[in-house]
């Protein structure tokens, strides 16, 4: 498996398959934030060669398994949801081709990452498992989003 610098997942998501889909985080620019200030660079997508390499690792080590409880990826990295929908929907291909077990795929989102793709694209994700995102909001108060330099604000 391919992983770079500390693996973040929720807490509900301990029972979800990991796949690293991207390392570091787009913007890289919030006050505090210092999550992922142990990697030499700031931001990249793994090549579409590693997630598969991964995958098939996962499809080869679960043979023989009872899967039956395993049914979500997660992909990690700050904010995978930032990748282009030709992106998304290739690594949905790749879990749906050597893991058709997996009904549900979860990631970290900004909410640009969101606003950036058209209502159509989003559902046609949505169709193709990405059914989770956990968007990282501290605050409703466009002062503090500002001070932080969460790079928006609420409207």
């Amino acid at each position: 498996m391919h992983y770079t610098g500390t693996i973040w997942r929720p807490p509900y998501e301990a029972a979800s398959l990991l796949s690293e889909v991207t390392a570091g985080c787009s913007h890289h620019k919030r006050k505090f934030c210092t999550l992922y200030h142990d990697l030499p660079f700031k931001f990249r997508m793994s090549p579409l060669e590693d997630i598969e390499s991964d995958v098939r690792e996962v499809q080869r080590a679960m043979k023989g398994w009872n899967r039956g409880h395993t049914r979500r990826v997660f992909l990690t990295g700050a904010n995978p949801f930032v990748l282009s929908y030709d992106k998304l929907t290739a690594i949905a291909d790749l879990i749906r081709k050597y893991l058709p077990f997996v009904k549900s795929i979860g990631s970290f989102a900004r909410i640009t990452d969101i606003t950036s793709k058209t209502d159509k694209k989003l559902a046609k994700l949505r169709d193709m498992g990405y059914d989770g995102l956990t968007i990282g909001i501290e605050t409703d108060d466009d002062e503090a989003l500002r001070f932080i330099n969460k790079g928006y604000t609420v409207f």
